[in-house]
């Protein structure tokens, strides 16, 4: 049975417990009792790593979302925040399951998408199995991809035939979606490392040092996007495979449409299979993990609270105001799930990683 079908089955006996009449009590019965048989310790904290800094994304969706959840579950005491540093998640992730062997182990992990694109992408440093999460709640932020397009050129034809050059953090960062949609456009992607914020990004597209970069559509893609037409820079495609749920007019098509446009023949290939994984992996800004061996009443409970969770103005207002959506039920499974491609496309996205990187050195930024 593979991991995938596994999950899927636990997801669906969710589901079939957020709809029974009786679900509320039987969960917490069942939840009382999973107390019942921990150590005092652990029933008397609910113990959740955030994979980040107060200051990241999952950090400050941790201090929003936990009280709300302490008063849905009804938690005996707060919950401890354990904060572990560094950027993309995975140290956080590779503690949280190192511990899951203690007496006292954490109840949940909150984790950003970097944390799946690095377990994709066969970094070295993931000692952790994502797929033995299970998600509760999730927020979600797509990309857009920007760079200067000539009139007299096709889409297809952007830039020539020279390379494209594309700021990154690094080569295997959050920008990889990007540079997997130029090479499927056939526009020969080169990475410049060194951008890791849209400020620092922008600046060298203004001086030419890359032909484009990728910025979050948060509350200040209008503004950016307003300075950036001045200078003849436009949004070629938005990095995400599902469609928004709502349409603007100021806002460039999915790539996917892009590709079959351009490139029909692409769209079938494994690497555009691929790169929706791992656009969608990107796009998750922060999302909250049990492990996969938590009593499935308790983790519809979890999921239940995070449902009325997500209704609150707290948190409404928290997603509106930097356009984040929040994903919970059936959506945050499914969305989870996405970021789990078979292994024929994991290994397509290591081949492809393996015969590009050598190419890509020494293409640091030292502004």
């Amino acid at each position: 049975m593979s991991r995938r079908f596994f999950l899927g089955g636990l997801a669906s006996g969710a589901g079939a417990g957020l709809l029974a009449p009786a679900f509320t009590g039987n969960a917490a019965r069942a939840d009382n009792s999973l107390n019942d048989s921990l150590p005092a310790q652990a029933r008397s904290q609910t113990q959740l790593i955030v994979a980040g800094t107060p200051e990241t994304p999952c950090g400050r969706w941790a201090s929003l979302l936990t009280p709300l959840l302490e008063e849905s579950l009804q938690r005996p005491s707060p919950f401890t925040l354990s904060h572990a540093l560094g950027w993309d998640g995975v140290t956080g992730a590779n503690l949280f399951d190192a511990q899951q062997q203690a007496p006292d182990a954490p109840t949940a992990l909150m984790a950003p998408g970097t944390v799946m694109l690095a377990s994709m992408m066969g970094d070295t440093r993931v000692h952790y199995d994502y797929e033995r999460w299970l998600p509760v709640f999730m927020t979600c932020q797509p990309s857009v991809t920007i760079g200067h397009v000539s009139l007299h050129l096709s889409f297809g034809a952007l830039l020539g035939n020279r390379k494209t050059r594309v700021a990154v953090s690094r080569p295997t960062g959050p920008e990889l979606p990007t540079l997997l949609a130029f090479d499927l456009l056939g526009l020969r992607p080169q990475p410049i490392s060194g951008y890791a914020t849209p400020e620092s990004a922008m600046d060298a597209l203004y001086a030419g040092t890359v032909d484009a970069i990728q910025i979050p559509l948060d509350r200040e893609y209008e503004a950016r996007i307003a300075t950036l037409a001045k200078q003849g820079f436009v949004p070629l495609f938005i990095n995400t495979p599902n469609a928004l749920p709502v349409s603007e007019p100021t806002l460039p098509p999915g790539f996917m449409t892009v590709l079959q446009r351009e490139r029909r023949k692409m769209a079938l290939a494994p690497l555009a299979s691929a790169w929706q994984a791992l656009a969608t992996a990107s796009s998750i800004k922060a999302v909250l993990l049990l492990p996969l061996l938590t009593p499935p009443a308790a983790v519809a409970r979890w999921r239940h609270a995070a449902e009325i969770s997500a209704t609150r103005p707290v948190l409404v207002n928290a997603a509106a105001e930097n356009r984040e959506s929040m994903k919970t039920g059936a959506t945050c499974m499914a969305l989870y799930n996405d970021t789990m491609p078979d292994v024929s496309l994991i290994m397509a996205i290591r081949r492809w990683l393996a015969l590009n990187l050598p190419r890509w050195r020494d293409t640091t930024h030292n502004g």
